[in-house]
């Protein structure tokens, strides 16, 4: 059952590289069907670098990779948010932008009722 779920995430993954709007990329050659290799993907820690004070919450990727130097891989090909209290970012009820070619935007002026942005936190899926 594990073989099985390994080779929906591959072709899944996959996908997403190929079709992502703003990729030029291809599938990992670990992805490939004449040579089938096993692919391996790691998640990156959490990363918290922005309250969402001010303008909203900004977990940007080219600004966790300057803070984080070599932590973050240079093609991440997912991304995962959650509220800093563990809770899945849908529970916030907020409006974000999330893409793991650009991180995690909340901005507070794009919220309903003139809410607020909830404390984000940001990992990423790696291809090794």
């Amino acid at each position: 059952m594990a073989v099985i779920w390994k080779f929906y995430l591959t072709l899944l993954v996959c996908f997403i590289i190929t079709h992502s709007v703003s990729s030029q990329k291809k599938c990992p050659t670990c992805l490939s069907i004449k040579e089938p290799k096993p692919c391996s993907y790691y998640w990156t820690k959490f990363y918290d670098r922005d309250d969402q004070s001010g303008s909203g919450d900004w977990e940007l990727l080219g600004n966790l990779r300057n803070e984080n130097p070599g932590q973050i891989c240079a093609s991440p090909v997912a991304i995962e948010a959650q509220l800093t209290n563990g809770s899945p970012a849908a529970a916030s009820g907020n409006n974000i932008i999330i893409s793991p070619n650009v991180g995690l935007i909340c901005k507070n002026n794009n919220q309903l009722n003139g809410g607020y942005c909830k404390d984000f936190k940001v990992r990423f899926l790696c291809l090794n």
